[in-house]
């Protein structure tokens, strides 16, 4: 019984024994793989390779540098660097420009067409100084008035006068506004299947017949500025929270949209009133405002989109 129970033990304590051996074999075979595998991370931060090169393998452009044959870091040339930014380089300006026009073109028909009839209108005011026959044509028929309006009963002066511009400065600040809050108010009246086109020259004949019936000197004016005062006044009371960044006599503001549209309201009246002076027909802002703010109204209890349908069905039964 002893002699059998002194072989059992002796038999566990040789299984012991080989099974620590096993053990310890294992351990230092994963220690050389891991050994190994940190090589080949040291080789390939830039070390000798541990392997044959492949021949199939072609490099890339050295413009951060690569590793030569023989593993060392070769920095980039300074001729790959400027061709790196010669590729760079942003489209020669014409070909920007044309592009700005084909992307506006496919966003929206509207303002599109708004932008190029008032840069052609602008350039023909140019002439008016030197052609007598241009002149008289422009402010026949491109100004709005009492005179062209109401006593001469030229109606189209009315939405005519909103594209027409004089100014360099008034033309560019007019351009940047339109496209600006025409693009996000497209986007929102596309969401109710409502075109933009019908707000534009709603706007434009709303700000002349403002301008009119605040007249009272014989003036006249020209201007996107009340078509791009009523996007503006839409757009600030659909996303009152919106941050609008400007320069105001080269200072930086910016401010919530809905803040900016309450100011430019004040701002309007103050010029009415005669508080505010300059060139500026502050009756055509105002109604732009007063428009932009009611349609947003109409819009908002679904009369638009009730009106739109309407006028859809019509259209189609008549055709």
């Amino acid at each position: 019984m002893m002699m059998g129970t002194r072989r059992k033990q002796y038999h566990n304590a040789l299984f012991f024994l080989l099974a620590t051996i096993v053990t310890l074999s294992s351990a230092n075979l994963h220690g050389a793989s891991l050994g190994r595998a940190t090589r080949t991370i040291d080789c390939i931060r830039g070390g000798g390779s541990y392997y044959e090169s492949n021949p199939s393998y072609s490099s890339s452009s050295s413009t951060l540098g690569d590793l030569d044959e023989q593993g060392v870091y070769r920095g980039a040339s300074v001729s790959s660097a400027l061709q790196y930014s010669r590729h760079q380089l942003p489209p020669p300006f014409t070909q920007a420009v044309r592009n700005y026009f084909v992307s506006l073109q496919l966003f929206s028909r509207t303002l599109f067409y708004g932008t190029t009839i008032s840069l052609f209108f602008f350039i023909l005011w140019q002439f008016q100084s030197t052609s007598q026959a241009a002149g008289k044509i422009l402010r026949n028929h491109f100004v709005c008035s009492r005179y062209n309006v109401l006593k001469k009963k030229r109606l189209h002066a009315l939405v005519l006068s909103a594209f027409s511009h004089a100014s360099l400065q008034h033309l560019a600040v007019n351009m940047y506004a339109y496209s600006t809050f025409g693009r996000s108010v497209k986007q929102t009246l596309a969401n109710q299947g409502v075109a933009l086109w019908p707000f534009v020259v709603s706007a434009s004949i709303f700000g002349s017949l403002t301008f009119l019936a605040m007249d009272r000197g014989g003036g006249s004016c020209i201007g996107l500025s009340g078509v791009t005062l009523a996007l503006l006044a839409f757009d600030s009371l659909v996303y009152p929270s919106k941050e609008l960044r400007m320069i105001v006599s080269f200072v930086p503001i910016q401010l919530p949209a809905y803040y900016l549209f309450l100011g430019l309201v004040g701002i309007s009246i103050a010029g009415i009133m005669g508080l505010v002076g300059g060139n500026v027909a502050h009756s055509t802002h105002l109604g732009g405002l007063a428009f932009g703010a009611l349609f947003y109204e109409a819009f908002k209890r679904g009369y638009v989109r009730q009106l739109n349908y309407k006028c859809r069905k019509a259209y189609y039964a008549i055709r």
